[in-house]
């Protein structure tokens, strides 16, 4: 028995294990991540297997994959994907990696000395409506629903997210001492309502042009 071998099994992991392929594996850890995380994460997760380059699906699950993982990043950049989604691949290839640890297949994970390298395009940045553009698309949108108009007015000035708004109640309206929205939940587009993306409640003030709306507020929340 080699140097390797005896140091892969001190650590409880099987070196025959490791000879399985990263295309062998992958359906096994989608299987179980299915119930293990949100709908959103595992859609990600998901498309890992058709991101992956050839390389890396018939590498074997051992250190070599870390030269393997860092040539996947650099290709997925060449193609001019976004540095999001090259971050959200590594991320997803980490969880994959980390649970073959878990799994006493392998000893370390591959993925976590590798960087994401700077992506190419230009990065688009959010600039919110002025005060002005806002009542005026507010104005526009209230000619054809008067209740979407206010739920937009209400996301703007809170900062809710969709996912949150739709989880908002009148209980969760609090006048004193002074007007907030306590949000501690949230249901995203599909899927069955949950903590917030943080995990985390917390207070959002709620400010004059927000408690102007009255009834149409009320009528949101309790919906």
């Amino acid at each position: 028995m080699g140097r390797t071998q005896r140091a892969a099994l001190a650590r409880g992991v099987d070196p025959r294990a490791g000879r399985r392929t990263v295309r062998v594996l992958l359906p096994e850890w989608l299987a179980e991540r299915e119930h293990a995380v949100s709908r959103k994460t595992y859609v990600a997760d998901r498309a890992l297997p058709r991101l992956r380059p050839p390389a890396l699906v018939a590498c074997r699950s051992a250190p070599s994959a870390e030269r393997e993982v860092t040539r996947a990043l650099l290709a997925l950049n060449r193609t001019g994907l976004a540095e999001s989604s090259v971050k959200r691949f590594r991320a997803s290839l980490s969880s994959f990696f980390a649970w073959a640890v878990r799994e006493r297949l392998i000893a370390t994970n591959p993925v976590t000395d590798t960087r994401v390298p700077v992506g190419r395009g230009v990065r688009t940045a959010i600039r919110p409506f002025a005060e002005d553009e806002l009542e005026a698309f507010h104005l526009a949108v209230s000619v054809r629903d008067q209740q979407l108009a206010d739920a937009l007015l209400i996301a703007s000035w809170t900062g809710l997210r969709w996912s949150e708004l739709r989880e908002v109640r009148v209980r969760d309206f609090v006048r004193v001492p002074m007007p907030v929205l306590l949000v501690s939940r949230a249901a995203p587009e599909g899927a069955k309502a949950k903590v917030t993306k943080s995990g985390k409640s917390r207070r959002m003030p709620v400010a004059d042009r927000v408690l102007s709306l009255g009834g149409g507020m009320r009528g949101r929340q309790s919906a």
